[in-house]
Parts: structure tokens; sequence; C-alpha cells
């Protein structure tokens, strides 16, 4: 996903060893305007996994991305990838982003055949940065939008690019647009819905990425879930970076189900196509000036080592809570006097989020025949590695 916009994203078949899944075991807690009829999907199915999760790779971090796919692609072979489908908003074409999946190349084609392989489902994701070094402006962005509404050459570089490389659909993933430019909730449907009709075409499946909001003017306004529930096959709800200013958890439950319930609000249609996406990492802050300030997002091994810290120099035990089974985090002061917080997923508590969040959204009629469907941000060999056979378990029991 567009890492210059949110945390998620900061962070030869390739010559990888096979790497065999031999974890099994349990979760262990259980807990308007535009309104054309939706047409009947292709013959294919979004999540071919017997979980019904979709991985996303990122293109900078591609090597270890495919080592973690690796190792539970028996059960979760769908993947979304970041590389090749970075837009250029001046031109409307696509350029490749930094990608290490190949030595030498920014190509993800081989990334694309290994999912392939693994009998597993590959979009391509569309994105543009417009934050982090020599970025677009959200302006350029909007300005994109509206020109890709009325010029065919833009849509059919995107296609262009999916036939190219052999992927299964596309994800819309814009983040930074700018929100007071003319119309744009009109214009970015209208959009989705021309991508979409190009993909419906090819007998391809089109996604939309939505930012979180839990209201109508949250401050990504450009986005009208309304408008964009009649765009596309099916949306990804980011239930990603719910805390920033202040320490706290990635995602709650209790976040989950304010979204959840935002969501039925506006697209209510679209229960059983939504996809909700978690994280696999956590975040750090920092006390300066009488205020926290975020750090970065970090992984789990990261989470792991400056646990590690602290327990060497001052753990404050008042303000941890290691054990906790929705959202473990700890407070500690470093060798110099500085104050840190840390709040993480394990394999485990992200597992009980999910067995209780899908027990919540059984009670909503809407939903309750259907099954649960997750993406995480993002595959690194640094994540919680019991998280996959923890949710392929979840998933066996239903």
């Amino acid at each position: 996903m567009n890492s210059s916009v949110s945390p998620r994203a900061q962070g030869a078949l390739l010559a990888l060893p096979l790497l065999l899944v031999v974890l099994l075991t349990s979760c262990g807690m259980s807990g308007a305007a535009m309104r054309p009829i939706r047409h009947n999907p292709p013959p294919l199915v979004m999540l071919k996994g017997s979980t019904a999760s979709l991985s996303w790779i990122y293109g900078r971090d591609c090597l270890r991305g495919v080592q973690a796919y690796l190792q539970s692609a028996g059960a979760d072979p769908d993947v979304a990838l970041v590389g090749t489908g970075w837009v250029d908003p001046t031109t409307g074409r696509l350029i490749n982003g930094h990608n290490n999946c190949v030595a030498g190349s920014p190509s993800m084609d081989t990334v694309v055949q290994l999912i392939h392989q693994r009998g597993g489902m590959a979009y391509l994701t569309i994105t543009m940065n417009t934050e982090g070094p020599d970025p677009w402006t959200t302006q350029q962005a909007a300005s994109y939008i509206d020109k890709a509404t009325t010029d065919q050459v833009y849509i059919d570089v995107i296609v262009q690019e999916v036939v190219r490389a052999g992927y299964d659909g596309v994800i819309m993933d814009l983040e930074g647009v700018d929100h007071t430019y003319p119309a744009i909730q009109h214009v970015f449907a209208t959009y989705n819905q021309r991508v979409w009709t190009a993909m419906k075409t090819l007998h391809k499946w089109y996604g939309i990425a939505l930012i979180p909001k839990l209201r109508d003017n949250d401050y990504n306004y450009f986005e009208n879930w309304r408008l964009l529930a009649s765009a596309a096959d099916f949306v990804v709800i980011m239930a990603v970076d719910e805390s920033y200013y202040t320490p706290g958890p990635a995602v709650s439950l209790s976040w989950l189900k304010r979204l959840a319930t935002y969501a039925l609000e506006t697209m209510s249609e679209m229960v059983s196509h939504i996809i909700w996406e978690l994280p696999l990492y956590g975040d750090a802050w920092h006390w300066e000036q009488n205020g926290w300030v975020f750090d970065n997002a970090i992984t789990f091994r990261q989470a792991q080592t400056f646990l590690r810290q602290a327990m060497v120099t001052h753990l404050d035990a008042t303000a941890s809570n290691l054990t906790d089974p929705y959202a473990p985090h700890f407070v500690y002061t470093d060798a110099s006097g500085v104050t840190h917080a840390v709040w993480y997923a394990t394999g485990k508590s992200l597992c009980n989020i999910i067995t209780a969040f899908w027990s919540e959204l059984k009670q909503e009629p809407r939903f309750s025949s259907s099954r649960l469907q997750i993406a995480v941000w993002w595959r690194t060999t640094e994540e919680p590695r019991d998280f996959w056979p923890l949710l392929d378990a979840l998933y066996r029991r239903g």
C-alpha cells in the first residue's frame, strides 16, 4: 500500500528454498447518484485459500515477504503486490517501485508466477507516492483521477500491466488525494467505475482499498463509501493505524466494531464483499516536550528487541501489560533517560481479535452466513510466525 501515507506501508523463480509449514495449533480464545446493477462475478473466487486471507507483499521488502509467504502459502496463497503499480500522475503511466524481488531488476513477474504455482490469486496494487522523498502532491493525485475519468489511455495503462504480468485483478489504493478538488467524491467514484468496467471485460476482480473512517466528514473526505459501494467487486477496509498521536493499539476490537457499524450504514450491500485489513506490525513512540511523538511502525521482531532493552534499563510495570490478550504493550526508559512506549501484535493477540470480531459479525443477519475475509499488511520474516497456524486452525473450526 502507499507507504508514504500510513505506517502500514513503511515498511529465477526466486532463488529461495521452499519452506515447510510445520506449526499446528489453535487460537486459545473464542470469542445514491450512481447505482449501476452489480454484474454477475466471473467464474473466479476473490480468495482461494482455505483461510479467507490476503497477504500484502511490499516491493522494498519483497525477498523477505516471499520467504514468509512460502511458509503459509498452503492455506493462505492469495497476495496483493505493491511494486509495479505506482502511478505517475503527470502522465498516467505506471512506474516500478524499488523492488528487491529479483537481483538487478525491478520486476515482480516471478512473484506473480510463484503465487499462481501455489494456487493463489495475485492482485496488482495501484498506488501513488504522495509523501516521503520526492512526492507527488495531493493536487496532482486529484488531477490524475479527474483526467482518467475521460481519457481512456489512463485506464488502458492499468489494463496493459494486468494482462502483461498475468495479474488476477486490481486493488486501487490511492490515499493522498486533495479533498478540496471540485466534486472529488463523484470524480473518484467515476474513476473507479471505469477501472472496474475494464476489469470486467478481462474477467478480472476489482477492489478498492478504503482508508478507515467512522463518519462521513472524516479526513479522507475524497472517499465516499456510499458511492464506492457501486464501483467495485469488493472493498478492503484498512483497519490499521488506529493509534498515532498517543500510544495505543494498531487495531482494537472496539474500533473494528465502529468501522463495521459505519460500513453497514453506508455500503450494506457490500457486507459479504468486505475484506478487513489488519496489521502484522506494531508501533513505537517516545516522550518529548510534554507529549508523545510517533516514531514509526515496527515489526514483531523489533518489538521483542525493544522489550529486551527495556528489561535491561527500566520497564514501567504499572504502564505495561505484556499479557494483554488483544494488545500487548510496554513503557520503558532507555539509558539516555528517554521514555518510550511500544504496542505490538503477537500471533495470538491478533488471532484473538479476529475471533472476537468474527463472533460479533455473526450477530449481523446480513453477514451471518459469510466467512470473515481478512488481509494483512505486510508479509516479512520478522512477523509473528505463529499467527498463520493459529489463523488456519480458526478457519478450520469455522
